[in-house]
């Protein structure tokens, strides 16, 4: 054991590990399917030295796998809502506020192109929300509802061994987990996917649904030299087409070499 090593649960590492990857057309599965389809080609996580061209490389470990969206300016968040509950208010507007209307059959002005959200462009002022003119060619500029929502994403991550070219043929990617970001969702910890180690947690946990002396187990993923982490953007729902998650996400694994 090296001076160097430091302890991190369940082996000893001798230097900190840490690689992210921006994910968007890199395209994996189908709508029924997550292998890795002809032609796709996922992104490289963590490359562990799979040419073997290191000599200070004798695997790693990753305990950690978060996946971040990158279109927060994708959302919408409005500064006034035009429903049934709020009808007849009477709103302030300067020009880049948004106001989200969800019910347009309350509106008396003049709004032509339905629900949506309308982000005002004029010179301040203040009306009821509901006879204001929602023209888009007059004072507001529309987006749709869908621009909005955060739809859900699923993304596969995948684990090869003794590949050496960035994109290995597709019989070589072997699926390790997949985890979905939900409608909504800006981010998620990939840790309650990642398989079990076969070594015990030396402390106490959520032991909810073990049985009687069933130990406690760490999640991570050991890698060999010469191994691969590979993920990408499965072809579902809204995302079914080789465009992928346009807007893009990005992952970060860490961990540790040893």
């Amino acid at each position: 054991m090296s001076a160097t090593n430091t302890n991190k649960q369940p082996v000893f590492v001798d230097r900190p590990l840490i690689s992210r990857v921006k994910i968007t057309n890199q395209i994996v599965g189908t709508a029924t399917d997550l292998n890795v389809q002809g032609g796709q080609s996922p992104g490289i996580l963590v490359d562990m030295d799979a040419t073997l061209s290191s000599d200070n490389n004798s695997g790693g470990i990753i305990d950690s796998i978060r996946i971040v969206r990158n279109d927060t300016n994708y959302t919408v968040d409005p500064d006034y809502s035009v429903n049934s509950g709020t009808s007849g208010t009477t709103i302030g507007l300067v020009s880049g506020q948004t106001v989200y209307v969800e019910d347009d059959s309350v509106v008396t002005g003049n709004i032509p192109s339905g629900i949506g959200y309308y982000t005002y462009t004029g010179t301040p002022t203040s009306s009821v929300n509901t006879a204001l003119d929602y023209t888009v060619t007059g004072s507001f500029t529309r987006s749709s509802v869908e621009s909005g929502v955060l739809p859900a994403v699923t993304f596969v991550v995948y684990h090869t061994r003794g590949t050496t070219v960035p994109i290995p043929a597709d019989g070589d990617y072997n699926i390790l987990f997949a985890k979905n970001l939900a409608v909504g969702e800006t981010s998620v910890d990939c840790s309650d996917v990642m398989p079990e180690l076969s070594v015990p947690v030396p402390q106490q946990g959520n032991t909810a649904g073990l049985g009687s002396g069933t130990p406690l187990k760490a999640r991570a993923i050991n890698l060999q030299r010469g191994d691969r982490l590979y993920v990408g953007v499965l072809q579902k729902g809204v995302y079914n087409t080789t465009s992928g998650f346009i807007p893009g996400a990005h992952v970060v694994a860490q961990g540790g070499f040893y």
